[in-house]
Parts: C-alpha cells; structure tokens; sequence
C-alpha cells in the first residue's frame, strides 16, 4: 500500500468518525430537545466523549441527567465541559448552580451563581436564582440586591410584578430586623453600662467598709502593754 494511499484511507476513517460523532450530538440533541432525557443520554454521552464536540453536548447531557434526578453525574458533567467551555461558559456555571440548589446546597450555589455572573454580568437569570438561594439562607439584604439588579436586567419578565412585591416585603422586613436589632444592641449596652454601676458601687461601699474598718481598730484596739511594776504571787 503507498503513502498516499494509507493516508487517503486515514483520512477517510477520520472524516467517517466525524460523521458518526457529529450524528451521536444531532441526535442527541434532537432527543434532548424531545424532552426524551433517557434515550438522549446514550447519544450525548457518546458525544462528550470526543474531542472537539460541540460544547452545548455538556450542556444537554446535564440537563437530561438532572430531569432523571442524577444531580451528581449533572454535575460531575458540567465540571468536565467547563475547560471547553467558550460561548456558554456562564450557562455551564448557572446549571451547575442550579444543581446544588437541588441538592439543597444553597451556600455552593451562591458561590457558583456568582462565577457565572463574573463570566456574564448582564446574565439576568443568574441574578435571580442567586436572589432565591439568598432568601432560602435568610440573607435579606443580598437577596433583594440581586432581585433589584434582575430588575434591572429584565424589567418586562413576567415575574416582575410578583417581585416587585416581594421587595416591598423585604424591604420591610429589614427595616424590622435593623429596628429590632439596633433596640437590641442599646438594651445591651444599657445592661452593661447598669452593670458597671453596680459593681462600681458595690465596690466603693466595700471600699468605704475597709476604711471605717481601719479607722475603728485604729481608735480602739491598740494592744495594751505590760506594767513593769506587776509583781507575781509567790
């Protein structure tokens, strides 16, 4: 066999290949899109498994294995694409943030949220699961922060009104908390300002009892000397 044979037929394989790995993501994908996560997952596992797939198999295939409630293999999934991951980079972030909220990670999912937010600031949806992850751990003040700025973002999402309400609440709830905390920290420092008296005072009535103290020892209980004229019975 020549050179330029074998490198024809290499050639041939190679592009034969491309087809079958480009066939396992269209397909795939079709399924995925079917919303047929259990026959797409074969395909898309057979995708992934290629160099040079198109990125959005990572995607897919997480997807389908968080429809079927396989929130570790989603995850494990998304990790391995990110490396790879150009175009949808802040999209591989907020579904694996989206996995730990599932799993009832909400701390790991603000921290996820958050790097998909640094690879996309104007990621509206983002902004919104980190809001609710926030307002799942009570924290208020962040929470209605990241609403705001998804707001901002998208004001014309249908969610809006119901959001807009939920500020309001927010809103007053913090104001309540910095009321009742501001009420607390005085009353602490009443108690510890009434305290201090307290002992101030009791240790000045100590003080003055020592002193009345040595002052009547002082007058009355010197020690009295032996006369040197006392004779002693025989």
């Amino acid at each position: 066999m020549t050179v330029s044979r074998f490198a024809a037929i290499a050639a041939a394989l190679c592009l034969q290949a491309a087809v079958l790995w480009a066939g396992s993501f269209d397909k795939g994908e079709e399924l995925f899109r079917e919303n047929r996560p259990q026959a797409a997952i074969p395909l898309l596992e057979q995708a992934v498994a290629e160099p040079g797939v198109d990125e959005r198999a990572y995607l897919y295939l997480a997807l389908s294995y968080q429809q079927l409630g396989r929130y570790d293999e989603a995850a494990a999934v998304l990790r391995r694409g990110l490396p790879q991951a150009q175009r949808f980079k802040a999209l591989f972030y907020f579904d694996l943030a989206n996995v730990f909220v599932l799993q009832g990670k909400n701390t790991f999912a603000v921290d996820i949220y958050g790097q998909a937010i640094d690879a996309d600031g104007s990621f509206a949806p983002a902004f919104l699961n980190r809001a609710n992850a926030r307002l799942a751990m009570k924290d208020y003040p962040n929470a209605s922060s990241d609403y705001r700025r998804f707001l901002e973002l998208a004001p014309n999402d249908p969610q809006s009104p119901q959001i807009e309400e939920l500020l309001k609440r927010l809103d007053a709830g913090i104001a309540a908390a910095q009321e009742a905390a501001a009420a607390a920290e005085a009353k602490k420092l009443a108690d510890e300002a009434a305290k201090k008296a307290l002992v101030d005072q009791v240790s000045a009535s100590l003080k003055a009892s020592a002193d009345n103290t040595t002052s009547l020892s002082a007058g009355t209980g010197a020690v009295q000397g032996y006369n040197n004229d006392l004779q002693i019975e025989q």
